[in-house]
């Protein structure tokens, strides 16, 4: 299959009801739009592996608003989307939660803030063509209040949803809105190959390695992108 061939299928009984995945470039924090280049110093943006990691792969945003909100007389927390929602839809969002018997204490996140390990559910089910897999993480390089449990799916065999085991990592106390259509889950699509691990050392007092490092730093900004980058397309 050729590369401009590949596409990857996010389908769901919701679609045209709820917010639909799209490319992770286009949910580009606004602070990251409106950051200078320069202070006093280089800022991130114009770190191209930061801005890659920003918008690599797709986003699945919340289907709707989920209100977070801790009790504090029984001591527990609660997500909760608006009651007038049909109750058969609750399968396609909103909150669920895993016993913690699932996962030792010592796998757990230690940003936690609440000791819980909750799921998003997913209303999508995605297809990749044969031989590729999806990587499912937080959205990187986003300040959120929440960390996913990452994982992995064949998603080219995998018929079902994938809902997001998460980790609440805010302040407890304080109600939060998990806006709709804002990023809920990154999702990267790759080929599965296999590889060899292989370490092997250089001299960098070697006179030739330091003329190649001249060269390569030769200017002042921008040698990661003139002389290593590649674009990478998610449409």
């Amino acid at each position: 299959m050729s590369l401009k061939n590949l596409q990857i299928k996010f389908i769901s009984p919701l679609k045209g009801y709820i917010a639909e995945p799209k490319p992770s470039l286009l949910h580009i924090p606004k602070a990251y739009k409106e950051l200078a280049m320069f202070t006093n110093q280089n800022t991130v943006k114009r770190c191209i592996p930061f801005l890659d990691a920003l918008t690599s792969g797709y986003i699945i945003p919340f289907p709707v608003d989920i209100l977070y909100e801790y009790d504090t007389e029984k001591k527990m927390c609660h997500f909760t989307v608006n009651e007038a929602i049909p109750h058969e839809f609750r399968p396609y969002i909103g909150v669920s939660e895993h016993s913690l018997s699932q996962i030792s204490p010592e796998l757990r996140s230690s940003k936690r803030t609440v000791e819980g390990v909750f799921k998003f559910n997913n209303p999508w089910v995605i297809k990749t063509p044969p031989g590729y897999s999806c990587l499912f993480f937080t959205p990187l390089n986003h300040v959120l209040p929440f960390e996913l449990i990452s994982g992995v799916v064949d998603t080219d065999s995998y018929e079902s949803n994938i809902h997001l085991p998460f980790y609440w990592t805010a302040n407890y106390l304080e109600q939060k809105l998990l806006k709709v259509g804002t990023p809920m889950v990154m999702v990267v699509p790759f080929k599965r190959e296999s590889w060899k691990i292989a370490c092997e050392t250089t001299d960098m007092l070697n006179t030739q390695d330091k003329k190649n490092f001249l060269k390569y730093f030769s200017e002042y900004f921008d040698n990661y992108k003139k002389n290593s980058w590649h674009k990478k397309s998610y449409k």
